[in-house]
């Protein structure tokens, strides 16, 4: 046996959240990952930084490498002492051509595991509401490929509910099989074009004329279709289309369910500062200071970091109160043994200042350790308080390539800091005139504005837990 073992992973169908948690685990974990192109490319991110990553895709007609070379290649990276995960989307002994790729590493000796994933057979239905099975009207449900081998007949099989994978091209060659299985020509059928995604499109019609209208709605790839009666219920149980589609450019995306099916395309990236002796200098005279206030869970990150670094832990902030702008900071000091003080019911800056505005805050020293231009709204609303103010940089934020994004499909977009609106007219100009822009705070509202953006701040009620400073 290879010192090295191979994890066949399921991705799931498209929603990045649908991943298992072992999947999630075993992606972190990585040495190698070698992946398809329809994996939902977010899962990406949570690699180690170490990590090989390969993409092994294949497109409709279109391979990135064959099936024998892919092979291959899994059992080279499994030679040493390494993690090797084969990401395939959805489960990968759905159609995903797993059984082959175990084959092979079963006959080269390689030790493997199979991690199964969410099959788009279906969690697209499900997203498009349409319940595969319904006692009212079936009690069985047959999956069948689209794409046979060798151009091989397809097999219509004796089950209530059908559900077609791969097969687009093949949709005329489907319906005549129906057809003439015995299926009634006005046999409800609908197509999930991109299931899960943002971009979902849910298309209906009947098996005598779905051709014609396939082809009038351009439908394209990755598609499933479902045959039957159950596709009767799309409109009334079509629960993800009808939540909003909002486009979130900063980090944290999960704050901000509650808005919508969130998309996030992050425009900018925290990192660290190439200079850090301004810091290091403050790092020696903390007990000067009576507050140490974090704007932001990434601010706590970078401080905690450097902290470390000169030798020093949280007993150095004992002669200190700590004060987080929000919940999801006060989490992340939690993290470092820290139980923030004070915590204002409204995360932003201005519900900091409400909170200290109620406290004595004449000449105390109060350390900001925030993003290198940062909002200026906090230092001087502390410094109209009374508080001797010492604002320090100890991260910054940097542009950087978001991946695609069709606004078609956008409803809303949320701005959750000045430089995410700057990188955003940077990239994409002006949104289109359909999509509602919002921001978390005035402070980002301000400098949205300067770049031409009209957006309006996040209604509150809509705002529970994304109120913080990126």
């Amino acid at each position: 046996m290879s010192k090295g073992k191979i994890y066949l992973v399921g991705a799931g169908p498209g929603d990045a959240e649908l991943i298992t948690l072992k999947g999630y685990e075993l992606i972190r974990r990585a040495d190698v990952i070698l992946h398809d192109h329809l994996i939902p490319m977010e899962l990406l991110q949570l690699a180690g930084a170490d990590a090989e990553i390969i993409s092994v895709g294949k497109f409709a007609s279109q391979h990135t490498m064959s099936q024998d070379q892919i092979n291959a290649l899994l059992i080279e990276k499994a030679a040493d002492a390494r993690i090797v995960v084969r990401l395939k989307g959805g489960d990968p002994f759905v159609f995903g051509r797993g059984g082959e790729e175990v084959e092979a590493c079963a006959e080269a000796g390689i030790d493997f595991e199979v991690v199964p994933g969410v099959t788009s057979a279906l969690a697209a239905p499900s997203y498009a509401g349409i319940p595969p099975t319904h006692r009212d009207f079936t009690p069985n449900i047959a999956i069948v490929t689209g794409h046979r081998k060798d151009k091989k007949e397809i097999e219509i099989p004796n089950a209530g509910t059908i559900v077609f994978l791969m097969g687009v091209a093949n949709i005329q060659k489907i319906i005549d099989s129906l057809l003439k299985a015995g299926w009634p020509p006005q046999t409800k059928i609908a197509a999930v074009e991109n299931g899960t995604r943002y971009n979902q499109r849910v298309i209906t019609g009947t098996l005598e004329n779905f051709v014609r209208t396939v082809q009038d709605a351009n439908l394209g790839t990755p598609a499933i279709f479902i045959v039957g009666k159950v596709v009767g219920l799309h409109e009334k149980l079509n629960w993800y289309g009808r939540k909003p589609r909002v486009l979130v450019l900063g980090t944290h995306p999960e704050k901000y369910r509650h808005l919508g099916a969130i998309v996030h395309r992050p425009m900018v990236k925290c990192v660290g500062l190439e200079d850090y002796s301004n810091l290091d200098q403050v790092l020696k005279r903390l007990d000067t200071f009576d507050w140490l206030t974090f704007t932001s869970a990434n601010g706590a990150r970078f401080f905690f970091e450097r902290l470390k670094r000169n030798g020093l832990d949280t007993r150095a902030l004992s002669a200190m109160k700590v004060a987080a702008i929000g919940k999801t900071t006060a989490r992340r000091l939690t993290a470092f043994g820290i139980l923030a003080d004070l915590i204002p019911d409204k995360e932003s800056s201005a519900g900091l200042l409400e909170e200290f505005s109620v406290l004595e805050m004449r000449d105390k020293n109060v350390l900001l350790p925030q993003a290198e231009g940062a909002s200026r709204e906090l230092p001087e609303g502390l410094a109209a308080l009374g508080a001797a103010v010492k604002e320090v940089p100890v991260y910054m934020t940097i542009e950087i390539e978001p991946a695609d994004v069709d606004f078609e499909h956008i409803d809303k977009i949320l701005f959750t800091s000045g430089s995410t609106a700057r990188a955003f007219v940077k990239k994409f100009g002006q949104a289109p005139p359909h999509v509602k822009a919002y921001c978390l705070g005035l402070p980002t509202q301000a400098a949205a504005r300067k770049y031409g953006i009209d957006a309006e701040i996040v209604p509150q009620q809509d705002n529970q837990e994304a109120r913080e400073i990126e």
